[in-house]
C-alpha cells in the first residue's frame, strides 16, 4: 500500500481515493472508500487504454466473468463503468497479502494451513468451470490470503469453454502452467487443477514443483521431467501428484480434488483460526495500513467539507471526526481482519519516532537533512551538463542522478527535487548508489567511498585514500562492497563494516570492477570488469562461483543477478548473455536481428515487465542529424528471447535504469538532458525532468 502521487486520482465514480494498492501493466488498482466509508479495490484503466476499442471490449469481457464466477472464494464485483472516460472496476477489497509475498516473508506453511487454503482455491475453480469458465493464470499471486480464507483474483485471461481464439499463444506464468499449455494447445478445467498441484507445493516449500530459473527451462521441466515433491507430506502427496499428472485426462476434477482434500470450507472466523502466528502478524501488519490509509482519506474529507483546517499543505482534522452513517460506529476491515473503532481514528497513543539517522527503514522523500533539502533546485537540474547516471531507490520512489556537481535525488511521480548534495565529482564518477533501507546514498571515487547519511547530513569516507572503482551496499545494509583498484595482487573486492570501516571480508579478483550487483536476497555478489570479464561470488563464503571471460564493461551497470537461484544476465560485444552458473546448461545468446555497426554499448532487465533492453552508440562525439540511425535501443521479450524491435528499433536511451517494481524506466537522450521517465513496455516518453 503507497501514498498517492499528484498524478493519481482523488475520487473514481463514487470512491474517494484512499491509497495505490499496486500497479500492472493495464492500469492501478487503488484502495477506494464509498460514501459509508466501505471499502474497495478499484481497478483504473491507464488512459492510453481508454482510447482502445479492442481494449474496451476485453475489459468489459473481464468484468462480465467477475460477475459470473463470484462465490465463497472470489472477490464480488461491486460496481464499475466499462464504456465510461476511463474505464474502472470496483471489487471487494481483500485485507491480505498474495499467497506469494505470504510465503517469501514468513517462509513455508504448515500442512493444515495449507490444506485449509487448497479447499478454498478448489472450491473457487469447482465453482469457476461449473460456470463454463477456465481461469488460465492461477499461480500464488492471484490467490490473496485474508483472515476468513483464500481469495482468487486476476480473471483477465479466463476463457470461456468451447470458446475459440488464441490458438497457439503461451497463456500463463511459467511453473504453473500445464504441459498442454506449453505445448501451445487448448487447454482447460485440468490445466486449473495442475496449477492448483503446483499451488499447493508452492505453499509448503517456498518453491514449485519444477524449481526456479529462467522460464524455457522451468517449462522444459514441466513437459519432461518429475515435479519434485520434496517436502509434501504423505497425506497431501498422492493428491498432488494427481494434480501434477502429464496427462490432463488423468487429473481429477476440481470437484473430486475438493471432496479428497476434505470439503468445503466455512469462513474461517479469525487469522489465528488458519494460519500461524507469523502470517497473522503480516495480516495485522496489513490492516495497520489500512486504517492508517483510511483514517487520513476521512480526515481529509472532513477537512474539505469545512469541518478541518489546512496548513503548511497539509489537511488538519478537526477536534473530532465523525462518519456519516451506520458504518461510522465501526469499520470492520474486510473478511474479518479486525475491528476498527472510532477511537483509532485519532485517539490512542503515537508511536515513538525513530532518531535521525537511527532508523531501519528512511523515506527517501521525507527523512531528508534540512541542508540537502534546500539545495533543492525548482525547476528540477541536472547535476552535470554532460554524463549523468541514475539509479531508482529500493522503494522505488525515488530516482537519484550523479554528476560533476554532486548527487540530486526526485520524487519522480511529482517531478520535484526532494534533495541536492553538492560535491565535486570527477568525470563520468558520481554513479548513485542508495542503500536498501533508503539512509544512505553515496558514490565511488579515487580517494575512497563516499557515503552520505540522508536524514542528518552526515559524510563519510569508507577506506579514505583507496581507489575505489565501484561500489554497492549488502541487501542487509550493514556492509559496503567496494572495490580496492590498488597495483598487480591488491586488485580485490572487499566487505567493508558500515560502522567501524574495518574490511571483514575479501573477495579474490574484481578490483578493476566497473560495476557491481547483489541478487536480490544478498546471496551473491557479481562484478563485470572494465578489460571485459564477469565474476560471481557467494557473499557468505567468499568463493568465486562463476568466471566468464566475454563480457563486455560498456557504460552503465550491465550486469544482472534476477534472482538468488543462479541466473545471471551478461553483454558481450555484440549480444546479451543469459546463464545459469547453478545448473550448468547452456548459456541462452540473445542477439539482435540487425547487429549494430559498433556493437552493443548497454543493457538492463526488467523481469516485471518482462523485457530486456540494450542501447547502441556509434561512439562519435559530435551527433549530426544524419547519423541518427547509429543509435537507438533493441528490446527483447525476455522470456521467450523475441525481439520487439527487429523491424524497428526504438529511440536511443542511455544510463537505462529500471524501477525496482518495473513500473517505469529511466534514461536520458543523446544530449545527456533532461532526465526521461518511460513506459517499460516500449519506451514511451511518459516524462522528463531537468
Amino acid at each position: 500500500m503507497r501514498d498517492l502521487s499528484p498524478r493519481d486520482p482523488r475520487r473514481v465514480g463514487p470512491y474517494r481515493i484512499a491509497a495505490l494498492l499496486g500497479v500492472g501493466g493495464m492500469g492501478r488498482v487503488y484502495l477506494g472508500l464509498d460514501g459509508e466509508g466501505a471499502s474497495a479495490a478499484v481497478k483504473a484503466v491507464r488512459a492510453e487504454y481508454a482510447y482502445d476499442p479492442d481494449f474496451r471490449e476485453r475489459f468489459a469481457r473481464e468484468l462480465e466473468l467477475l460477475r459470473r464466477v463470484h462465490g465463497p472464494h472470489t472477490p464480488r464485483v461491486l460496481a464499475a463503468d466499462p464504456s465510461g472516460q476511463r474505464p474502472w472496476m470496483a471489487t471487494e477489497y481483500v485485507a491480505g497479502p498474495s499467497l506469494h509475498d505470504l510465503v517469501q516473508a514468513t517462509g513455508p506453511l504448515p500442512e493444515d494451513t495449507v490444506r485449509f487454503a487448497a479447499r478454498g482455491v478448489a472450491r473457487a475453480l469447482e465453482r469457476v468451470h461449473a460456470s463454463g469458465l477456465v481461469h488460465r493464470d492461477l499461480k500464488p499471486g492471484n490467490v490473496m490470503v485474508s483472515a476468513a480464507g483464500p481469495q482468487v483474483i486476476d480473471f483477465g485471461v479466463a476463457r470461456v469453454l468451447g470458446e475459440a481464439g488464441e490458438e497457439g499463444r503461451i497463456i500463463g506464468t511459467p511453473g504453473y502452467m500445464a504441459p498442454e499449455n506449453v505445448r501451445r494447445e487448448p487447454g482447460g478445467p485440468p490445466s486449473d487443477v495442475f496449477a492448483l498441484g503446483g499451488l499447493v507445493v508452492y505453499a509448503l516449500t517456498g518453491t514449485g514443483p519444477f524449481g526456479e530459473g529462467h522460464p524455457s527451462a522451468v517449462m522444459y521441466r514441466i513437459t519432461d521431467r518429475d515435479p519434485v515433491l520434496t517436502g509434501v507430506p504423505g497425506p497431501l502427496r498422492d493428491i498432488v501428484s494427481a494434480c501434477l499428472d502429464k496427462d490432463p485426462d488423468r487429473r481429477p476434477s476440481a470437484a473430486r480434488l475438493l471432496r479428497a482434500l476434505g470439503g468445503p470450507v466455512e469462513p474461517a472466523p479469525s487469522a489465528g483460526a488458519w494460519l500461524p502466528p507469523s502470517a497473522v502478524e503480516v495480516l495485522e501488519g496489513i490492516g495497520r495500513e489500512y486504517r492508517s490509509a483510511v483514517g487520513a482519506a476521512l480526515r481529509e474529507a472532513r477537512a474539505a467539507e469545512g469541518g478541518g483546517s489546512v496548513e503548511d499543505g497539509r489537511r488538519r482534522p478537526g477536534r473530532r471526526l465523525l462518519v456519516a452513517g451506520a458504518a461510522g460506529a465501526a469499520l470492520v476491515l474486510t473478511a474479518g481482519v479486525g475491528t476498527w473503532a472510532a477511537s483509532a481514528l485519532g485517539g490512542g497513543e503515537e508511536p515513538v519516532p525513530e532518531r535521525p539517522g537511527e532508523r531501519e527503514r528512511c523515506d527517501v522523500t521525507e527523512h531528508i537533512a534540512p541542508e540537502y533539502a534546500r539545495a533543492a533546485q525548482d525547476p528540477p537540474s541536472l547535476p552535470s551538463t554532460s554524463m549523468v547516471s541514475t539509479a531508482f531507490s529500493a522503494d522505488g520512489r525515488v530516482v537519484a542522478a550523479g554528476g560533476t556537481e554532486g548527487l540530486v535525488l526526485w520524487d519522480w511521480r511529482e517531478g520535484r527535487e526532494v534533495a541536492r548534495i553538492e560535491a565535486e565529482i570527477d568525470p563520468l564518477g558520481g554513479t548513485p548508489v542508495l542503500s536498501p533501507d533508503g539512509c544512505r546514498i553515496g558514490y565511488a571515487a579515487r580517494d575512497g567511498a563516499h557515503v552520505y547519511t540522508l536524514e542528518t547530513g552526515e559524510h563519510t569516507v569508507y577506506q579514505e585514500g583507496t581507489d575505489v572503482g565501484a561500489m554497492a551496499f549488502s541487501r542487509d545494509g550493514g556492509s559496503l562492497l567496494l572495490t580496492d583498484s590498488g597495483a598487480g595482487a591488491r586488485s580485490d573486492l572487499l566487505r567493508v563494516d558500515l560502522g567501524t570501516d574495518e574490511v571483514t571480508d575479501t573477495y579474490e579478483g574484481g578490483g578493476d570492477a566497473h560495476s557491481l550487483t547483489v541478487s536480490p536476497g544478498g546471496t551473491y555478489v557479481a562484478a563485470v570488469g572494465y578489460a571485459g570479464g564477469v565474476e560471481v561470488w557467494e557473499a557468505r563464503s567468499g568463493e568465486r562461483v562463476m568466471a566468464a571471460e566475454d563480457a563486455e564493461a560498456g557504460f552503465g551497470d550491465n550486469l544482472e543477478l534476477p534472482n538468488d537461484d543462479g541466473d545471471v544476465v551478461y553483454m558481450t560485444g555484440t549480444a546479451v548473455v543469459h546463464e545459469n552458473f547453478l545448473d550448468g546448461g547452456e548459456p541462452r545468446v540473445l542477439e539482435p536481428a540487425e547487429a549494430p555497426e559498433n556493437g552493443l554499448s548497454e543493457i538492463a532487465l526488467n523481469p516485471a515487465a518482462d523485457r530486456l533492453y540494450a542501447s547502441y552508440t556509434s561512439g562519435e562525439v559530435v551527433i549530426a542529424e544524419e547519423d541518427a540511425e547509429r543509435f537507438g535501443t533493441k528490446v527483447w521479450e525476455f522470456s521467450t528471447g523475441w525481439e520487439l524491435t527487429a523491424e524497428e528499433d526504438a529511440e536511443y536511451v542511455s544510463w537505462i535504469t529500471v524501477h525496482p517494481e518495473g513500473e517505469v524506466v529511466a534514461g536520458l537522450p543523446l544530449e545527456h538532458a533532461p532526465l526521461w521517465i518511460l513506459d517499460p513496455e516500449d519506451l514511451g516518453l511518459r516524462d522528463s525532468i531537468g
